[in-house]
């Protein structure tokens, strides 16, 4: 007799949950993965095929006959923990509730192939079965629902002889609608994390691609630094990562109602490693995830939420005596629900609230004591008082965890921070350190010293040591010489022309693109005006393109030659930036000529200055260049006779 299957539907729950109701693969095989345990299956086998784009997951389960498959499988809201007639697995508490699972297959496939096949309890096989669906047949019956009738859709049925399982239930998706490219790593483990249940302890193998997933593959154990157990500690999770510190917490959220909650937080090492999984705490009933992410309903706003991980596992979330707390998508819960609020509250009370007090302590520590490994910094922190250091370790610890992969930029926060704290300490106000929790906080701290003269003096020590080394190297030479040794420098320090160039940004691209330009210039000029021309270098600074003309130190130059030669620089370099970018109308060019003397005639100086910032461009002397640099210095030279024991131990950081 040729079998005949039914797929019933309510239109309007169709409408509400719809077909589309999962949005990417690992949350619709974790559907499937479900159903197998809820069939008592013990090994659960998923394959992907990306170059047919087709996904296979098959179980060992019970399998299903006919009316199983139509009263069951096939009827959407079939409430499997009411039904008396449903086997129990032996141990397990089923997780599916509502019936809808199935639907989720729809959200990833167009095509779904069923094979299912019954054993007795002696393991001989009382049927095979095979159907067909499709979501395109399924919408079209839906459409043509008649007022008072509800929509029926009756999959292909297959003959048995295609049905070559041994036994369980087999599910084939076809005519993908979302891109199946997903890689064995990544599915392994977001089925790892979704799932507490997988594993050898449960009896409950799921293998991807014939691999098993392991707990190994939740990929995050080994990157804790801490990690608080809720309820009862887990070796297996302290043998798989490299923790510093764990303690174990209560897990009782509600002794009245036997509310208990099991499970783990952990904190990140670094803070780069949340790049890869995702910054929250999971909550699973029954072995699977019922909520996505409970932190940001927490509102926890000190910095070692930043780090956080866990899953925590609370059961009475899911009780067959109380009303389903899941939403539609059966991904997160409704909050309203006061066991949720209970949940929250205990979370947020009992075990963030203990977290970030004692988190701080170890990380300060830890950390702390790493930063003591640096020989320079180990000397400094001895020579402190019992109470400074205190504070110190507190000061290298958020130093040494702060997020960056720049090591030399971290030396640098290790320098400013002993500057900062020596200053503080004069003042007797280290207290401050407490107040400064984040690392904008240790940020805005070194900001603040800044505008201090002893931490001003530290930042800028190095820069001013070579500008007063160049200083004195041009002091010594003979001023004909001046001009090769400015030459060689000047071009890579602008500061010597304008100290707003000290740190401003300059355009690499641009420069290279209108460099290549200058060649073509140079193949322009006649003999003589090379003979007359030492050297022009063109750079950008501050917004601004420059061009830098250097004259011998010895030679007399016209300011009638001089404008001539800046017009024809500035001409070139206009069409070349034009060439180069033809979409901004205007650049700002400023041209400077380091001249051996002032531009004859030397008597009409005025008027020839203001000849040349006509043209945007102005001169200045070798010797007048020296003089201002030593000017601007000054204050700084008197300063700097003697440095401090303090300052000679930040320079062997």
């Amino acid at each position: 007799m040729k079998k005949e299957y039914r797929l019933t539907i309510d239109l309007a729950t169709l409408e509400h949950l719809g077909i589309g109701l999962y949005s990417n693969i690992p949350a619709v095989l974790s559907e499937v993965v479900a159903n197998a345990w809820d069939a008592d299956a013990k090994v659960v086998d998923i394959n992907i095929d990306t170059a047919s784009a087709t996904i296979t997951v098959s179980d060992d389960g019970w399998g299903m006959t006919e009316a199983e498959i139509n009263d069951r499988f096939l009827k959407v809201g079939y409430r499997k923990r009411e039904d008396k007639n449903a086997q129990i697995p032996k141990g397990r508490l089923p997780m599916g509730r509502k019936g809808i699972g199935k639907l989720a297959l729809f959200s990833i496939a167009n095509t779904i192939e069923v094979h299912s096949v019954k054993l007795d309890k002696h393991g001989k096989i009382v049927e095979r079965n095979g159907f067909v669906m499709s979501a395109t047949d399924i919408e079209s019956e839906i459409r043509k629902q008649q007022p008072g009738r509800q929509p029926e859709y009756k999959p292909d049925p297959l003959p048995e002889n295609r049905i070559k399982i041994k036994k369980g239930t087999l599910l084939t998706l076809r005519d993908l609608k979302i891109d199946a490219n997903v890689t064995e790593s990544f599915l392994r483990r977001r089925l790892a994390r979704r799932f507490s249940v997988i594993g050898k302890s449960t009896g409950f193998n799921v293998r991807i691609n014939d691999k098993s997933i392991t707990v190994e593959d939740r990929d995050y154990f080994g990157k804790l630094e801490y990690i608080w157990f809720v309820g009862e500690k887990n070796e297996t999770y302290l043998k798989q990562g490299k923790t510093l510190r764990h303690e174990t917490l209560s897990g009782t959220v509600d002794g009245t109602h036997a509310y208990e909650v099991s499970g783990w937080v952990g904190t990140m090492a670094e803070h780069k490693n949340l790049e890869e999984v995702n910054n929250g705490i999971v909550i699973l009933a029954r072995g699977k995830v019922i909520h996505e992410n409970i932190l940001p309903d927490l509102k926890e706003g000190r910095v070692f939420s930043k780090y956080l991980i866990g899953e925590l596992r609370a059961d009475f979330l899911d009780r067959d005596d109380l009303a389903d707390i899941a939403t539609s998508d059966r991904q997160s819960v409704k909050e309203s629900d006061s066991r949720y609020r209970q949940l929250k509250t205990f979370v947020k009370d009992m075990i963030l609230n203990h977290i970030g007090n004692v988190w701080t302590d170890w990380r300060n520590e830890d950390k702390g004591a790493e930063a003591l490994k640096n020989p320079a910094i180990d000397e400094w922190f001895k020579t402190l008082n019992p109470r400074h250091k205190k504070f110190a370790k507190k000061l290298l610890g958020k130093i040494a965890s702060f997020p960056v992969q720049d090591q030399e930029f971290r030396k640098t926060l290790y320098q400013h921070g002993i500057l900062a704290f020596e200053t503080l300490a004069a003042k007797d106000n280290l207290d401050v350190l407490d107040k400064f929790e984040s690392h904008e906080d240790l940020q805005r701290l070194i900001e603040i010293f800044k505008d201090i003269d002893e931490l001003e003096a530290a930042h800028y020590w190095h820069i001013t040591k070579t500008r007063v080394a160049v200083l004195q190297k041009f002091e010594k030479i003979a001023p004909k010489e001046r001009e090769t040794v400015i030459r060689d420098y000047i071009f890579a320090h602008l500061w010597l022309l304008d100290p707003s160039w000290e740190r401003a940004s300059t355009d690499k691209r641009m420069e290279e693109a209108v460099t290549k330009d200058w060649k073509k210039l140079d193949a322009g000029l006649t003999k003589e005006e090379k003979r007359g021309r030492i050297d022009i270098r063109y750079r950008t600074a501050a917004g601004k393109h420059i061009i830098l003309e250097l004259k011998k130190y010895d030679r007399k130059v016209q300011i009638e030659e001089l404008t001539a030669q800046v017009r024809k620089y500035m001409t070139a370099l206009e069409k070349c930036l034009a060439k180069a970018y033809p979409d901004v109308k205007r650049h700002s060019i400023e041209t400077i000529c380091i001249l051996g003397d002032r531009p004859e005639p030397t008597d009409y100086d005025d008027n020839n200055r203001r000849m040349l910032e006509v043209l945007g461009a102005r001169y200045i002397t070798y010797e007048q260049l020296i003089r201002q640099t030593r000017e601007s210095y000054a204050d700084y030279l008197d300063k700097n006779q003697k440095i401090s024991r303090i300052q000679q131990l930040v320079n062997q950081i």
